[in-house]
C-alpha cells in the first residue's frame, strides 16, 4: 500500500511539473545595438546557463551586429554582455532575458535585441521577427 501511494504521489508530481513547464520562445535573430557615442570593442554575449556565446571585434557608434539564426528554442535565462568602450573602460553587465508567453505558445519567431547604452546600461527585449 505504501509503495502504491508513493508511486501515485511521484506520478502526480511529475504531471504537475509538466503542466507548469513554460514553453520556450523561438528565436531566429539576435541583434546587438551600440547606442553609445563611440566604437565599442571586444563585444561578447554569453548566455547562461547554456554557455552559448558570440563575439565580435567592434561595433561602430549607432550601428548594430545582426546575427541571423536557424530558428531555435531559447533555453537561456540571462546573458552576460561584455565590451570595452572608447575610453578603454571594460564593462560586463548581466541582464535577464525577457519572456513572451503568448509568442512561445504560438511558436512565433522572435528577435532578441540587446542595446548597449552610455554609462554601461544594457537592455534586452524581444520583438516579433519580420
Amino acid at each position: 500500500m505504501k509503495k502504491c501511494l508513493s508511486v501515485l504521489v511521484c506520478f502526480s508530481l511529475v504531471l504537475t511539473l509538466l503542466a507548469c513547464a513554460r514553453p520556450h520562445v523561438t528565436l531566429d535573430r539576435i541583434l546587438v545595438e551600440n547606442s553609445t557615442e563611440s566604437k565599442i570593442t571586444g563585444v561578447q554575449v554569453l548566455h547562461e546557463p547554456t554557455k552559448r556565446f558570440g563575439r565580435v571585434n567592434a561595433i561602430l557608434p549607432h550601428k548594430s551586429l545582426d546575427i541571423g539564426l536557424t530558428a531555435a528554442k531559447m533555453l537561456a535565462q540571462q546573458a552576460v554582455i561584455s565590451w570595452q568602450d572608447g575610453d578603454g573602460q571594460e564593462w560586463s553587465v548581466t541582464v535577464e532575458i525577457p519572456y513572451d508567453r503568448s509568442a512561445a505558445k504560438e511558436g512565433q519567431h522572435m528577435s532578441l535585441i540587446y542595446t548597449i547604452a552610455n554609462s554601461g546600461r544594457v537592455t534586452a527585449q524581444l520583438q516579433a521577427s519580420r
